[in-house]
């Protein structure tokens, strides 16, 4: 891999394929959870520990550190600000992402994404051709195909740490890689959803207390390879246009405005895996998971579908103390 087009990206909005045919290397930044705390006097302590303990990494790394942002939320937009204003001298791009779904947020969204081809071109000097961008999205559909046809039977910390892994690989060295998801799990099926989660976390715990966690529905794990974003034209305005839709009408999170059909999703994908309760688990001062929270819980006891909320710090050091919780919902399930 070539260290010097290596660019760090954080939200599952990223167009990759774009990066991709730059001639970029996307690889995501997960950040180290046990040094978040000496990034705080840059980030209010205050503030997501995955910002947090993403930029504690970099500063302890050798350059380059070129990064893609999306401006999806507060969060994002402080790490953005404070990676930028530290290395001044890379290449550091942040892109909006509009919060409706329809004709004008696909409008916008697409503007977006051509502003940032301009960008990359003038930066990098490669032109992105409207071949350069079909066969990046190519790849990027079998790589996701590839997931969810060798994940079948992979549960829990397993199967995010696949997910992760595939996350923080070259395309190139990914599609030559086995990523089998090994062997049946036992336990009761629950469904895990939420943002971003540390699979030596809250999810070992969920493990011990007899939890069999057959899908995560989070920003590290399946929700990453739920929804394609192929894009089809025949020039690029078209291919753009195509590629916008795809990523607003992707698999939606708490930050985008369209609740209803994210539960909708979600309640249809808990008794399509057959999970007999919902574990719903956010990191800490999200905002957008907080005020979804009470709207997930009504839509699913609705539905009769117990939901247990747990909270995350990223380090998880606090996790033992769950699972006498965890131990009780399972019981009730």
């Amino acid at each position: 891999m070539d260290e010097g087009k290596r660019i760090a990206w954080f939200c599952t909005y990223t167009p990759l394929e774009i990066l991709d045919a730059a001639g970029l290397v996307p690889i995501r930044h997960f950040g180290d959870p046990q040094i978040l705390e000496s990034a705080d006097t840059l980030l209010h302590p205050a503030l997501c520990p995955y910002a947090r303990a993403c930029l504690a990494q970099e500063m302890r790394e050798e350059g380059p550190h070129h990064a893609f942002f999306v401006n999806s939320c507060d969060a994002m937009r402080r790490l953005y600000d404070a990676w930028k204003d530290n290395f001044a001298d890379d290449f550091v791009y942040l892109m909006d992402l509009p919060r409706n779904p329809g004709r004008r947020g696909e409008e916008l969204l697409a503007r977006e994404l051509r502003h940032l081809i301009e960008h990359l071109e003038k930066t990098w000097g490669k032109v992105i051709t409207p071949e350069d961008l079909r066969g990046a999205g190519k790849a990027r559909e079998k790589s996701r195909l590839d997931y969810l046809s060798s994940t079948n039977g992979a549960c829990g910390g397993d199967r995010l740490r696949i997910a992760m892994d595939i996350h923080t690989k070259p395309l190139q060295e990914r599609t030559q890689v086995d990523i089998s998801g090994g062997g049946e799990a036992s336990g009761v099926p629950v469904l895990l959803t939420g943002n971003l989660l540390n699979p030596a976390g809250i999810i070992t715990q969920l493990e011990r207390a007899g939890a069999k966690v057959v899908w995560m529905d989070l920003c590290n794990g399946d929700r990453s390879f739920a929804s394609p974003t192929l894009a089809e034209g025949e020039d690029l305005d078209e291919l753009l246009a195509s590629l916008a839709t795809a990523y607003i009408e992707r698999h939606p999170c708490a930050r985008m405005s369209d609740a209803r059909r994210r539960y909708d999703l979600l309640v249809d994908t808990t008794h399509e895996v057959g999970a007999k309760g919902v574990i719903y688990a956010s990191l800490k001062f999200c905002d957008s998971y907080l005020y979804d929270f009470p709207r997930v819980e009504a839509r699913l006891k609705q539905e009769g579908i117990p939901v247990l909320r747990l909270e995350s710090d990223y380090t998880d050091g606090h996790v033992g103390q769950l699972l006498t919780r965890v131990e009780a919902f399972l019981e009730m399930v």
